[in-house]
């Protein structure tokens, strides 16, 4: 499927790099698909999902947030409320120069994120959203602490450091860990009246089964969890990603 390089301005005035994945023929509806902590678009599941998706005629756009992959910014001053207000700037911008998104999917934090932004939505926007997706997505945002180490007590403290994350450092600063901690999902997702699909990885090193259960319960809205074995949190293998796509749009299709 044919992506369309595209850029607007995130939700704190930076530029956002993205694609937007279309299929051959006329939309029949568009997606938004947010990447995990740490990652860009171009992570496999992002990456994947996002295709798929549009091999089954639902255009859908995937981007870098704010300090990460291509887009501009500085990581280190960013944390979970930058990402919901990419995801809100997102929506906007489909809405403005394409269509309104009606279907929105988050992989790990990415998934944690769109939950919050669909609620911060303003209500005509909110109205066009048909359905969330979480992929292996932690309950709360604070759950991502685990990859600090060491560097936690330092922050803390109030004094920046870094995170290693596959192999690779991030600069984090102090206001970072506070931010996340500032969300009780728990509480904000008993006004999500949206349809949800959760997707629950068995074995998950990062997120276990627990968040998939504690989300299904706090969500206000219909919602389901579907189990996958023998996968890992990346979703690495393809047919795991196709699994998942197909799924989305089965259970799409019927709302």
């Amino acid at each position: 499927m044919p992506s369309l390089k595209v850029s607007f301005p995130g939700g704190s005035g930076h530029r956002l790099d993205a694609r937007l994945d279309v299929p051959e023929g006329i939309p029949v509806a568009y997606a938004i698909c947010c990447h995990c902590f740490t990652c860009s678009k171009d992570t496999i599941t992002s990456y994947r999902i996002s295709k798929a998706l549009a091999s089954h005629g639902i255009a859908t756009l995937r981007f870098d947030f704010t300090g990460l992959g291509s887009s501009e910014g500085d990581f280190a001053r960013t944390g979970f409320s930058n990402n919901v207000a990419d995801v809100v700037a997102a929506v906007n911008y489909l809405t403005e120069h394409h269509q309104a998104p009606s279907l929105l999917i988050g992989h790990s934090l990415g998934g944690t994120a769109i939950l919050e932004a669909t609620l911060q939505l303003d209500e005509a926007s909110a109205e066009k959203i048909k359905a969330v997706v979480t992929i292996a997505s932690p309950s709360q945002p604070d759950h991502v602490l685990h990859h600090f180490g060491h560097a936690l007590v330092m922050l803390e403290q109030g004094i920046a450091s870094s995170i290693e994350v596959a192999g690779a450092y991030y600069d984090i600063e102090p206001a970072f860990v506070d931010d996340l901690r500032s969300y009780n999902m728990q509480e904000r997702l008993a006004n999500l009246n949206k349809p949800t699909l959760i997707f629950s990885v068995v074995g998950d090193a990062l997120v276990n089964e627990t968040n998939a259960e504690e989300l299904k319960q706090w969500i206000k809205g219909d919602s389901q969890v579907i189990t996958l074995e023998n996968s890992d949190h990346l979703l690495s293998k393809k047919q795991d990603t196709d699994l998942v796509s197909n799924n989305i749009v089965e259970w799409y299709a019927t709302l």
